[in-house]
Formats: C-alpha cells, structure tokens, sequence
C-alpha cells in the first residue's frame, strides 16, 4: 500500500505507521495490513505530458479536476494544505483556501519552461543552488566535454604565466597561486639567469642545475593549467593530455643584480639601467681569461 511522507493538514513529517497525524490528528491513508509499502514517486517532469492531458482513466481534466501538480513534481489532491512528498505549502487557509476549491487548475506549457534546475529526484530548485533542497544531489556537475581546453579559458588579455601553470595579471608581482615573484627578487647575490623551470642560475653558468637546459639560448617552452612544461610545437600535454595553446608560454629570463627579472635579450635594466649585456661579457671575458691561466700553470 502507498503511505504519505508528510501530512497534508499541517505538514508535519509522518512514520509508515501512523494512522493520524501526531501533530494535528489528521487521519492518514495508513490501514492495518500485512501488505508491503509503495514509496509513491513523483512525477519527475511533467513536461513530458501531451496537453490536453490525461493521466489516468480515473483522473480526467473533462471533469471535475480534483487534483494539482506539486513544484517537485508530485500529484496533490487539490484540497492539501501541504505535499504530502516534499511538505511544501500547497494553499493558504481561509479565502484563498475556499478559492482554490473552487477553481479548476489551468496547465499552460509555458508555465513549465523555467531556469529552475530539476534534480533527478524531481524537486525544482534555483539556478543559484549548488545542492538540491530535497534530497542534497549535487546540481552543478563540471562539464566533462571542455576539460581538455582547460588551457584556452584566459582570464587576461596580456597574461603572464607563471612557471607552475597559472595565469597571472601583467602587473602582478607574484604568482598568485604559488608566490613565485613575476617582477623582481628582493634580496639576490649578483646577476642569474632565470630557467623556465623556475630555478635561478648563476650567470656564468651554461647548463640549469635543476632540468639541463642549455643557459646561453633563450628556451621557450609552452606550460600548460597542471604544471607540465611541453616543447614548442606540441599539441598535447605530456603528462594529463590536456590540448595545449600555444599562447600559454614561459621563457628563460635574466635577473639583474638590482632583482629585476628581465628578457633573455634585454640590453639595459629598466630598473637600474645597468648594461646587462655588457656586464656579461666582461664576466665571461674575466672567467675566459682565468681559466687560460689556470690551464697554462696546469700544463695543459
């Protein structure tokens, strides 16, 4: 046999077994009986009907319509107070009670096309609602199709990517995921350079200490939303398989002496305006010259 979940007097929740309503005394559907209960679903989406409709041969809207369609979708005798499937107020006491009684219900299809989101349960539910209100289903379920072009959603029109993967304002200063300065270093011993993979060099160095990469070029390298560094020209990431755009680059950098993290071609700092240039040549120039001592008393 079917039982309700909530009065429809006063809405207060029932058990299976009670044959009136604890709170108001109503009497329920509850009969003795040695049959098994039928939860009775709702109608999870009556827009599927064909208006003019016609549920049942027992329920005909040619005759006296005696019964309403709940928001979460169930079937309602016209004269409940409250849906005896979600407890929701169905009509208000007095006028407008005696009024809805004498009114027989009007279905427009247009009534039906809403925003609400319509959980699987059947209970509608605002498009601002993350859970649904009746049962707690998640609503907003990420959209498995676009998670390959996770690299092609920008946030900003000049961005500037950091080296573990995220997208930064031009005029940021530091990463805003993981705090890796953008613009310059506060405290740092003389000029570096600057590998893709983040890890500071000393400039007279020719290989990364960190990833090998060849310090006398400029290395480009596309990055892409988890982290992973691909070579130019790849499509797909190495290590999720995300699509990869190729506007998502990093680049190996110079930081001057002053902090100030410049291009890998740049003359003069625009902080400071040391030569930066120049400033390396000497360098090399000056290791060049010694090394040549220490080989010729070396013997070599």
């Amino acid at each position: 046999m079917a039982f309700w979940n909530y009065c429809p007097e006063c809405g207060k929740r029932l058990a299976p077994n009670d044959e009136h309503c604890s709170n108001c005394g109503a009497k329920t559907i509850f009969e003795i009986s040695d049959d098994n209960y039928i939860f009775s679903p709702p109608i999870h989406n009556v827009g599927f009907f064909n208006f003019n409709i016609d549920f049942s041969p027992t329920i005909n809207i040619d005759s006296d319509f005696k019964y309403d369609i709940c928001s979460c979708g169930y079937l309602n005798e016209i004269d409940n107070v409250f849906c005896h499937h979600c407890r929701a107020e169905r009509i208000k006491k007095g006028v407008r009670r005696f009024i809805n009684r004498s009114k027989k219900p009007k279905f427009d299809i247009n009534d039906f096309i809403t925003e609400d989101i319509i959980c699987e349960c059947g209970a509608y539910n605002s498009p601002d609602s993350e859970f649904c209100d009746m049962c707690g289903r998640k609503l907003h379920e990420d959209e498995k199709e676009n998670v390959f072009d996770l690299n092609f959603h920008m946030e900003y029109d000049r961005p500037v990517f950091c080296s573990c993967g995220s997208e930064n304002d031009e005029n940021s200063l530091f990463c805003e995921k993981c705090g890796l300065p953008l613009d310059s270093y506060a405290n740092i011993d003389g000029m570096k350079k600057l590998c893709v993979c983040s890890a500071l060099n000393d400039i007279m160095s020719d290989f990364c200490v960190e990833c090998g990469n060849d310090l006398n070029i400029e290395i480009t390298e596309i990055i892409c939303v988890c982290g992973a560094r691909n070579p130019i020209g790849e499509k797909i990431c190495s290590s999720c398989g995300k699509r990869l755009n190729p506007e998502r680059t990093i680049k190996s950098k110079i930081v001057c002496g002053c902090g100030k993290i410049v291009d890998f071609d740049c003359e003069f700092c625009p902080n400071c305006g040391k030569n930066i240039k120049k400033t390396i040549y000497r360098k090399k120039s000056f290791s060049n010259t010694i090394n040549s001592v220490k080989n010729f008393l070396n013997g070599v």
